[in-house]
């Protein structure tokens, strides 16, 4: 016997392919209820439920524009796959939380891809031993890729053994980082003290041009200040700057024999 609502939908895509709105929009309220029943089984891996129900929305229209009722597939099969279709590749594109292993997405789209295949050449959803059969894979890989779920896990769930969340094991892409912290500070230390030991004009010329506790002055105004010619103040910064790297290498050959013998 013949299900009243495939001719009634048989009739509404006809009238939509031939530019009928009205035709359509029956057709999307028509199966509204479809698609929300399709995506709440989406829920909880990436996407907030409205967004969801849009995707599959999208998919339905889809199914709209292309469906081709000559291949002998009812219309409500194939809206059904669009729909599915439409929400996974939302998911795994812009929505997962936490992402499914790569070899998992590229299973998921050739199962689809040969779902769409099969139920236009049959007119019915495949089973996992037809799908096997076409895609190569065994039954078993074919129900993992299209059962699993990456379920995000609360950042408030206690996870050590003191009671700690998961939050506290992820780290703050904005927070300092207290190594380098330590490591800038003393690189820091030990060039002010490099700088210390130069001869005073050096240091002046230093301190100045490079912005040691003020911002640094340009060349030619600390020339003029010091009563010198410009190339005699670049001499003075580079012969201050070999000073400064041979007492910066001397002392951390120091500190890595100390560490050595530690």
């Amino acid at each position: 016997m013949i299900d009243p609502s495939h001719t009634v939908d048989r009739k509404l895509v006809r009238a939509a392919a031939a530019g009928d709105r009205h035709a359509e929009e029956a057709l999307v309220a028509s199966h509204l209820r479809l698609v929300r029943r399709i995506a709440a089984r989406y829920r909880g891996i990436g996407l907030p439920y409205d967004d969801l129900v849009q995707e599959g929305s999208i998919g339905l229209l889809e199914a709209i524009a292309h469906f081709d009722e000559s291949v002998g597939v009812e219309f409500d099969t194939y809206a059904r796959f669009r729909i599915h279709r439409s929400i996974r590749n939302a998911l795994t594109d812009r929505g997962r939380l936490i992402r499914l292993p790569k070899h998992v997405i590229e299973r998921r789209r050739l199962i689809d891809r040969e779902t769409s295949r099969l139920v236009a050449r049959s007119g019915h959803a495949p089973t996992s031993a037809e799908l096997a059969d076409d895609t190569g894979l065994t039954v078993g890989a074919i129900r993992d890729a299209t059962e699993a779920v990456a379920e995000p896990v609360s950042l408030d769930e206690p996870v050590m053994p003191d009671g700690s969340p998961l939050e506290a094991l992820v780290p703050d892409a904005s927070a300092t980082d207290p190594e380098r912290t330590a490591v800038t500070d003393d690189e820091t230390e030990r060039i002010d003290a490099a700088v210390a030991h130069l001869p005073s004009r050096q240091r002046e010329v230093i301190e100045r041009t490079f912005g040691f506790g003020a911002s640094a002055e340009p060349i030619a105004d600390v020339a003029a200040d010091l009563h010198l010619s410009r190339q005699r103040t670049r001499t003075i910064v580079v012969d201050a700057l070999y000073k400064l790297r041979r007492e910066l290498e001397m002392t951390a050959s120091v500190i890595g024999g100390l560490l050595a013998g530690r």
